[in-house]
């Protein structure tokens, strides 16, 4: 495991050095704020659609790549579903908050970085077709049961039909429709353009490795260590576990996209379950909790993983 160092120690210590950052008041709220906005409407959807244009596509994609991903997404999604329920006692919407806790994967900020670091270019097709559909999955369902949960005047038509269009204009999808498009139609992208696109996309990694340290420095410490420890052992473990096993027994793939399909759901918990139980009011302390712990143990995991693969 030591030899990994070298690769995973920049990629963590910058996480540490933003959390640091924002501990310590060199960054305040507004500033972090504003570098996660940039990497997430600007630098990271330059380095897609960079990367997708150059893309070779294969003409069939094996979909059982997709199918191991989210099938044990969606068993994980139980698991923290039934752990809210049977095991804490919880209402609908904090079971919500703890199955999106347990399964939804920080693909962007975390995901994105380590596995171009650890498997380079190679891997940015199947990674894609991850976080492509990722958002657009697990989350309507959870922000349905939320909504349930705490009796808002919505609809459940009306909620599901806004979180669509929000993940739609997420400008993450925007830049992999758009490198898509760019490479199915064979376009060249202009010497201007590419330049832009270039710097850009030079700023994504450390831009989203530093931005994701420095907001976990916002978050509370304290309280719902219990949940938070399980939660964290299903997203963690359970998860990548889960998807090894339907991708090579199951299934029968092996090579790089099940290494892809593993270090993705070994990723730690995504801040959007934070963000959704403080909105919510809804279990947003355990929430909290597993975000720092999984992102913690992610350095573990991620080298248990590639060790293991």
């Amino acid at each position: 495991m030591s030899e990994l160092l070298p690769t995973l120690g920049p990629i963590f210590g910058l996480v540490v050095l933003g959390f640091a950052a924002g501990r310590m008041r060199v960054l305040d709220p507004p500033g972090v704020q504003g570098l996660v906005l940039f990497a997430f409407t600007f630098s990271i959807p330059a380095l897609l659609i960079r990367s997708m244009a150059d893309l070779d596509v294969p003409p069939q994609l094996d979909l059982r790549f997709l199918a191991a991903f989210y099938g044990a997404t969606a068993i994980v999604w139980g698991l923290g579903f039934a752990a809210g329920r049977y095991v804490f006692g919880r209402d609908l919407a904090a079971q919500a908050i703890f199955a999106l806790c347990a399964s939804f994967s920080n693909l962007v900020l975390m995901g994105l970085p380590v596995v171009l670091a650890v498997l380079g270019d190679q891997a940015m097709l199947p990674m894609m077709l991850i976080i492509a559909f990722h958002s657009a999955t697990v989350m309507p369902v959870t922000v349905l049961l939320v909504q349930a949960g705490r009796g808002s005047g919505d609809t459940g038509m009306v909620r599901l039909g806004r979180t669509l269009v929000d993940v739609v204009r997420n400008p993450i999808i925007v830049g992999i429709v758009i490198g898509l498009l760019l490479n199915v139609g064979s376009v060249p992208v202009p010497g201007v353009a590419r330049g832009i696109l270039d710097a850009l996309g030079a700023t994504a990694v450390p831009c989203a490795l530093f931005a994701l340290g420095a907001s976990l420095s916002g978050y509370p410490l304290g309280g719902e260590v219990a949940p938070a420890v399980l939660l964290t052992v299903l997203k963690l473990c359970v998860h990548p576990i889960l998807v090894w096993v339907l991708a090579v027994p199951v299934f029968g793939m092996e090579g790089l996209w099940v290494t892809v399909a593993v270090l993705l759901a070994a990723m730690p918990c995504a801040v959007n379950a934070y963000l959704f139980g403080a909105r919510y009011e809804a279990a947003a302390q355990v929430a909290a909790r597993t975000v720092l712990l999984t992102t913690a143990g992610s350095l573990l995991t991620v080298s248990l993983a590639l060790t293991w693969l």
